[in-house]
């Protein structure tokens, strides 16, 4: 058996209390289920007990709070486990919830990043693309799936300096640098935006 040592507020969620067995912290947990399963300060308790007290109290509050929140925000699985982490449920509570949004379908990272990249895929090239979605916790074969039907970077690379440079002079060296900027900022590669550089020239030249 342990003793609830202290109780305290939690900072990040009012509605939550903090619990400490023999002087270390344990979890925390709905204050009203502290409330009314008296879980107080002095009071011995299995460990065991107290686990399933609060994964049962919290694997519903969780899921609910989780459903609230990708109902606003289209997230990847690694945005919606900080989120529930950071409103102070445990790796159990998490874990399930987690799984239990995946068995129904309501967080796909698959299906993120396919969006991911057709929303974007017009102002980003592919490296960009790729390093955001790493970024994002999405796995690495999920990025190449979504990758491999953009096959058009160059097209858009090109579409996008065409944009850029309507009316400018690529004579100029400062200009031209600029565009180098732009196109390597959104994410294309060298060996692309030197081609869509000489596609560009070349197009001004047989215009002339």
């Amino acid at each position: 058996m342990s003793v609830i040592t202290d109780v305290k507020p939690n900072k990040r969620d009012k509605d939550r209390v903090n619990l400490f067995l023999d002087g270390e912290f344990y979890g925390s947990i709905s204050a009203l289920v502290a409330a009314a399963k008296r879980l107080e300060e002095g009071k011995e308790i299995d460990e065991k007990e107290l686990a399933n007290i609060i994964f049962e109290s919290d694997k519903r509050n969780a899921f609910e709070y989780a459903l609230g929140y990708i109902s606003r925000y289209v997230c990847t699985e690694k945005k919606i486990t900080q989120k529930l982490y950071d409103k102070g449920y445990g790796k159990v509570v998490v874990e399930y919830t987690v799984e239990k949004l995946k068995s129904y379908n309501y967080i796909d990272d698959k299906e993120y990043a396919v969006q991911y990249v057709e929303v974007n895929r017009g102002v980003k090239g592919a490296r960009r693309l790729r390093e955001e979605l790493r970024q994002r916790g999405v796995a690495q074969e999920y990025i190449e799936y979504a990758l491999k039907n953009v096959s058009t970077e160059e097209d858009d690379a090109y579409a996008l300096a065409v944009k850029h440079a309507a009316g400018k002079d690529l004579s100029d060296e400062k200009y031209v640098a600029r565009l180098l900027r732009f196109l390597s900022y959104r994410g294309y590669g060298q060996d692309v935006i030197a081609r869509c550089l000489s596609r560009l020239r070349e197009e001004r030249a047989n215009k002339e």
